[in-house]
């Protein structure tokens, strides 16, 4: 029954890197009760499917049907941006600062190579 609804909130979770605790907290739903939703594949209320989506920063519209033209492709992009690059910052977070920091001005430069190179394609065609 509300399958899709936690399909999509456990969606949305994961790609702001926030566990159902944390959503809990910040509705005001107490866990247990989150967990047996979900596990049970109940709907909450609707006040309480407003405050989560609210907290997920997305609409009820989406967590109920799937579809939000406003608000879907985004969270659906940045969620596959976030599956590509998720081992990558698994890492990254094994590591301490000055090694993330070396990492960025390699990446950095990388990027900076990127738009040289391209540059130089765009000036010989024109």
């Amino acid at each position: 029954m509300g399958l899709l609804f936690w399909d999509e909130v456990n969606k949305a979770i994961k790609a702001q890197r926030v566990k159902q605790e944390w959503l809990a907290e910040k509705t005001g739903i107490k866990y247990q009760t989150l967990r047996s939703w979900v596990s049970k594949d109940i709907l909450p209320r609707v006040d309480d499917g407003v405050k989560i989506a609210k907290e997920l920063g997305v609409t009820v519209e989406y967590l109920v049907e799937g579809t939000d033209s406003s608000v879907s492709k985004e969270i659906d992009d940045f969620y596959m941006q976030y599956k590509k690059f998720s081992i990558v910052l698994e890492y990254l977070e094994l590591l301490n600062q000055e090694q993330r920091e070396d990492i960025e001005a390699f990446a950095l430069t990388l990027v900076e190579k990127k738009q040289a190179l391209e540059a130089r394609k765009h000036t010989k065609m024109a």
